[in-house]
């Protein structure tokens, strides 16, 4: 961190306390730009010590979160397979009640026409 504000010093002509309120501003900033993961990281950085290395690496994160997503999706087309073969099943029975009762209508409605014309007379 000294040898940024040096730098900002003798570069840029700032003095020490605008060297240090330019540098605050820089972290703060670059900061809220990044995941909070990273973010706790920045003061390390700009201060030369190392971060600290997370328990899980970032990649470990990443294929962790792709695999619970791939788990929530399977589930997902599971049930969503589950419902539509429901919806076919119940579409399917209407579907064929509605065809019986339209059956029986039509004789029906053939019987009563058929004995307006006296259809059962030879």
């Amino acid at each position: 961190m000294q040898e940024l504000l040096n730098k900002l010093m003798n570069e840029v002509g700032l003095n020490a306390e605008q060297a240090q309120k330019t540098m605050t501003t820089v972290m703060e900033f670059v900061k809220s730009k990044l995941p909070p993961a990273l973010a706790n990281n920045v003061d390390a950085m700009f201060s030369g010590a190392q971060g600290q290395m997370p328990e899980q690496s970032y990649k470990d994160k990443a294929e962790d979160f792709a695999e619970a997503t791939k788990e929530k999706l399977e589930d997902f087309a599971e049930e969503a397979k589950d419902k539509i073969e429901d919806f076919a099943g119940d579409a399917k029975e209407k579907l064929s009640e509605a065809a019986d009762k339209a059956e029986e209508m039509a004789k029906d409605a053939f019987g009563k026409i058929k004995g307006l014309f006296g259809g059962d007379k030879a």
